[in-house]
């Protein structure tokens, strides 16, 4: 089925249909200008793990997958900012959740655990997604 560029295709078209962009960042936002503060994600690939079995002619890998989304700070809005945060995190959740969003490029495709992070000048989302996919031979 699958590989990096389908599956990381995959998940980016699915946050650019939620307005979001690619960073000019590969690894994370603190090289970042602020206007990419909201408006960008950083997608990366951090691990994987054979998954079931070995079947004749292809294998399922276990990935792990990192989404982030930084907001800006600032003392006067902390509140809003992170409320707004928390808003990202739930539209991201449900379009990600939904089967007939990934069925077509990765076998299983489920948030694992997100966070909010507190940097000085901004908050990151971040997601972490188990990805099963299968290569094929």
């Amino acid at each position: 089925m699958a590989n990096f560029d389908t599956v990381y295709l995959g998940i980016a078209d699915l946050l650019k249909g939620l307005s979001y962009s690619e960073s000019s960042q590969a690894v994370d936002f603190k090289d970042a200008p602020s206007t990419e503060y909201g408006n960008t994600f950083i997608l990366k690939c951090l691990s994987g793990e054979m998954g079931q079995e070995t079947i004749v002619d292809r294998f399922y890998d276990n990935q792990t997958w990192q989404v982030q989304i930084a907001i800006s700070k600032s003392e006067q809005s902390d509140v809003v900012q992170l409320g707004e945060v928390h808003r990202k995190k739930d539209t991201i959740l449900k379009t990600l959740d939904k089967p007939a969003n990934w069925e077509s490029f990765v076998k299983i495709l489920k948030y694992k655990i997100w966070d909010v992070i507190e940097e000085p000048n901004y908050y990151i989302l971040d997601i972490k997604l188990e990805v099963l996919d299968t290569y094929t031979y």
